[in-house]
């Protein structure tokens, strides 16, 4: 499903800490094409630092995430996709299954991904705008009589008779800490230009690199990334089904399914064949990727100059639990 983008938001102080002195928690709640209409119930809410990112650089970015700032925690399982196919639009795929709690459960599909297309004139400006609008609420002091619908208000009016002013001194989502202090000190008028995701003559090889006791999917000028999924790379909805279609050829050893044998020494987080016909289908379905990954990086100014190779790197195949089909292995490495 295909919309014209627009961002909206709702400020809001969503609960008080009681420390001393009391303060305020400052957040944004999502409106959006498609969006839940109850979000803030679903402790789902803008990360406006990421959406300030994704003006100038492409990719997997949690713009829509849990107000701890850990998106799981409200069920979000995906990012949101952001490409920059030209210098006039900025479009977002959103993933409908690992996106769901904070879609319109009545007007989507089941599966599939919701695309929104934005005029970058007016992305820039909205974010813009909400950011000068979340430091004026983070800034302002507030009378507790002028609150309203705030978490712990009732609490502190009680038990706090004389505050007669109370601030903001936490902006969530704020899962590295320092948000708040992050979103004072932007600079919301200097010119920002566009930022590959890689510069220009980067090599990225997909493959199964091995580190430790498991495998690296990506590798940097031939750098293994050790802690890096793809994924946060992505632009498009075709490359996370390509990643999905990938994987779905492999199983991690120390989560084999029953009737194999399950690594418990250095190799248990690495990938494996469940037989040794899957290493053909596991092979194309990683060109495929790269092929598709080579599509995004090429588009617009998203990482001009950037080759996306996949390697064929061997993969051993899973041990068979003796005695079920009267073999110990289905045909080594």
């Amino acid at each position: 499903m295909e919309l014209p983008g627009s961002i909206g938001w709702r400020s809001r102080y969503s609960g008080i800490i009681f420390a001393d002195p009391p303060y305020l928690v400052l957040q944004a709640t999502p409106v959006f094409p498609g969006g839940q209409g109850r979000l803030a119930d679903r402790g789902v809410v803008w990360d406006p630092l990421a959406l300030w990112e994704s003006i100038v650089k492409p990719g997997a970015h949690y713009l829509l995430t849990s107000d701890c700032g850990y998106a799981p925690d409200a069920g979000i399982e995906e990012a949101v996709l952001v490409s920059h196919p030209d210098a006039r639009t900025v479009v977002w795929e959103l993933d409908i299954e690992g996106l769901r709690p904070a879609l319109d459960d009545s007007c989507l599909p089941s599966q599939g991904f919701l695309r929104l297309v934005f005029a970058r004139e007016d992305y820039e400006g909205c974010i813009g705008d909400m950011l000068r609008e979340l430091r004026d609420w983070a800034t302002r002091p507030n009378a507790p009589t002028d609150l309203s619908d705030v978490h712990g208000l009732g609490y502190l009016c009680k038990e706090y008779p004389d505050v007669r002013s109370i601030r903001v001194d936490e902006f969530e989502p704020n899962i590295d800490g320092w948000a708040l202090e992050r979103l004072l000190d932007l600079d919301l008028d200097a010119p920002r230009r566009p930022t590959p995701i890689w510069p220009r003559g980067t090599v990225i090889d997909l493959g199964f690199f091995e580190v430790g006791d498991g495998h690296a999917l990506m590798a940097v000028d031939g750098e293994p990334l050790k802690a890096t999924w793809p994924g946060r790379y992505f632009t498009r909805w075709e490359a996370l089904t390509a990643f999905r279609a990938w994987l779905a050829t492999v199983q991690r050893d120390f989560a084999l399914p029953a009737g194999f044998v399950r690594s418990t020494g250095n190799g248990r987080n690495r990938f494996v064949l469940l037989q040794a016909s899957d290493r053909s289908r596991c092979h194309a379905a990683g060109r495929r990727l790269a092929q598709v990954l080579q599509e995004c990086c090429d588009e617009g100014a998203t990482a001009p100059g950037v080759t996306v190779r996949y390697l064929d790197c061997d993969l051993s195949v899973a041990t068979v639990a003796a005695g079920l089909d009267g073999s110990a292995d289905l045909g080594g490495g």
